[in-house]
């Protein structure tokens, strides 16, 4: 896979796993997404890889509620 682009955005689904806070006062957010979001992963292993960040923007769905 590419490295991914300043512009290029990823949508998927993914239910809050766990949120801790780290010895240092920063917080850790786990996220399980679903067995169909291989390329979306992929996306993220790759930003992880290439040591960048990434803006993330979350909504409830319904199933949040």
């Amino acid at each position: 896979m590419a490295e991914p682009t300043d512009t290029e955005t990823i949508t998927f689904e993914a239910a809050v796993s766990q949120v801790r806070t780290l010895a240092d006062g920063g917080l850790r957010v786990t996220l399980d997404l679903p067995e169909d979001a291989v390329y979306q992963a992929a996306w993220l292993m790759e930003v992880k890889r290439a040591e960048g960040t990434v803006t993330v923007e979350c909504k409830r769905d319904s199933k949040g509620l």
